[in-house]
């Protein structure tokens, strides 16, 4: 029955309490934070958040909402805009859900949630991720809980992958090849902070740097470590779109209500818990830098050195170069960070949901509470932000905003959480000895393994410093995901008088800077293809 879908949802999300459920932290953050942070609020439909259903969404309406946002991006009043959207996509036929995703600046092959069909989706999804979701499969066209449809929209940028593996294909499907044999990225830029393909090939989409100048001389490591940033993979400024991505879906989450048709409030909020992903992904301030610490630089160094060795110095085997063995062990350093603290989360909130305060350790004892009261000087903060742009404009651009006055709370501890992860990480961590670690595969017992010594002293004081700044992490979701919301309600429902207004900030901006981003990698990838050989035919 579709009145009876969230007692049934809300008995699976319990199961995230439990700790020998394999969930990454990923999943259970993203899952809670807008349940539990926006579960008193008010929906738009002036109803308490946890006690509002919204009705069904199916295929038919995504694609009636891609085609309205083609309909009026082709007419926008601003003529550039408009005509360079034409040029590129000439007739509707041409803005597909392939299209319209790399103009989303997402993987034209993933399926995408809440943009493709609902079961190509679901078919697309791994094995691994159908384990760790925590809702049943959505039947399209069935009423959907509010807070399950803002946490759907919340996992899912994992779970698709729509940020990964961002290749040049050919009509036939298959990845096009430079004359050297090399696939060719959409965008050589994500290069810069990951790999082509494989987990770290999204880090650019969910990282989000600090807003000071860069430095690449290796010394800032030691000085500012939230200010190192060099050209990995592609010459020139290093770029991440945590903000870019915030304001996307916001951006969409808006323009579903000015669409006004069925099913679109629906996927308003799925698109907002999309907005919330990538704004709790910078809360967490590992996402907020590109390198890592001195003891780290020192632990690459050394790792070369033995692999060198083992190598014969590339007499019988490949030696990884630094930037390859420093994304590696950055890698783990960052998973095992999020895995350590999901453990961790897991427990304690086990415990508080059996009335067993007491047994949750001293230093995660603020965690459960963390995710449904923030901090009041955050929400000052955010609040502020939002407010002062409000009087600037009816429809700021919000979701950037607060995103990034996440990352300018958060920066400077990205490099020390690396720095207490480490000191916590035995050496296979540190040194990548068997490469990259696949931590969302590892049960909860197990993370410790990895570990150098969970008994001993310095680890105990390395754990508890380090739960302080992830519960810190928590409290600025809690309170940027709650500023959000309050704007979202602020500037969501315009007067009938102002909605053609509305469509034409909201959609003129969104096309005007994607088609921007969309003609600057272009014009990265002839660089790209003309330094490897040339594009074969």
């Amino acid at each position: 029955m579709k009145t009876r879908v969230w007692p049934r949802v809300a008995a699976l999300a319990a199961l995230l309490l439990v700790p020998s459920v394999v969930v990454g932290y990923g999943v259970i953050v993203h899952n809670l934070v807008p349940i539990k942070a926006l579960g008193n609020e008010m929906a738009l439909g002036n109803t308490p958040v946890k006690s509002t259903t919204l009705p069904g969404v199916g295929t038919a309406d995504i694609e009636r909402f891609r085609r309205w946002f083609y309909d009026n991006a082709k007419t926008l009043p601003d003529t550039a805009v408009r005509n360079a959207f034409v040029r590129r996509y000439p007739t509707p036929a041409a803005f597909d859900a392939r299209a319209f995703k790399e103009l989303l600046m997402l993987n034209g092959d993933a399926g995408v949630f809440g943009i493709d069909s609902f079961p190509a989706v679901y078919r697309a999804r791994h094995a691994s991720d159908a384990r760790l979701d925590p809702y049943p499969q959505y039947a399209e066209g069935n009423a959907l809980p509010l807070p399950q449809a803002l946490a759907m929209g919340s996992i899912w940028p994992d779970f698709d992958r729509r940020n990964r593996d961002r290749l040049v294909r050919g009509p036939d499907g298959g990845p096009r090849l430079t004359t050297t044999g090399d696939t060719i990225p959409f965008d050589p830029m994500t290069l810069n902070m990951g790999r082509l393909t494989g987990p770290t090939s999204q880090a650019h989409a969910h990282y989000g740097l600090n807003h000071l100048p860069k430095s690449s001389d290796p010394a800032s490591i030691r000085s500012a470590p939230w200010n190192y940033a060099v050209a990995r993979g592609f010459p020139g400024e290093v770029e991440t779109y945590a903000e870019r991505n915030a304001e996307i879906y916001t951006d969409l989450a808006l323009l579903t209500l000015l669409e006004g048709g069925n099913g679109m409030s629906t996927l308003s909020s799925i698109y907002a818990g999309s907005a919330f992903h990538y704004i709790a992904d910078v809360a967490n301030a590992v996402h907020t830098l590109q390198g890592g610490t001195p003891s780290i630089a020192n632990d690459v160094t050394l790792a070369r050195i033995i692999r060198q060795i083992k190598a014969g110095f590339g007499l019988w085997g490949k030696v990884p170069s630094v930037a390859e063995l420093s994304l590696d062990i950055l890698s783990n350093l960052h998973s095992l960070s999020e895995r350590v603290f999901q453990v961790e989360l897991s427990e304690a909130l086990s415990m508080a949901a059996q009335s067993n305060v007491d047994a949750i350790p001293a230093s995660m004892r603020d965690a459960p509470t963390a995710l449904t009261r923030g901090d009041t000087a955050m929400a000052v903060n955010y609040r502020s932000l939002v407010n002062n742009a409000l009087r600037g404009s009816r429809y700021p651009e919000f979701g950037s905003l607060i995103a990034a006055g996440v990352i300018d709370d958060s920066y400077e501890s990205g490099a020390e959480i690396l720095r207490l992860t480490r000191l916590m990480a035995n050496t296979d961590v540190r040194r990548a000895s068997a490469g990259v670690i696949d931590f969302d595969t590892i049960p909860d017992a197990k993370v410790w393994t990895y570990v150098s010594s969970r008994a001993d002293v310095t680890m105990q004081a390395a754990l508890r410093k380090f739960n302080d700044l992830q519960i810190k992490g928590l409290k600025r979701a809690n309170e940027a995901v709650t500023a959000w919301w309050y704007t979202y309600g602020l500037v969501a429902q315009p007067p009938a008088n102002k909605k053609v207004e509305a469509r034409n900030t909201i959609l003129g901006r969104l096309v005007r800077q994607q088609l921007a981003y969309l003609t600057a990698a272009e014009a990265r990838r002839t660089t790209w293809i003309g330094t490897h050989g040339g594009a074969r035919n």
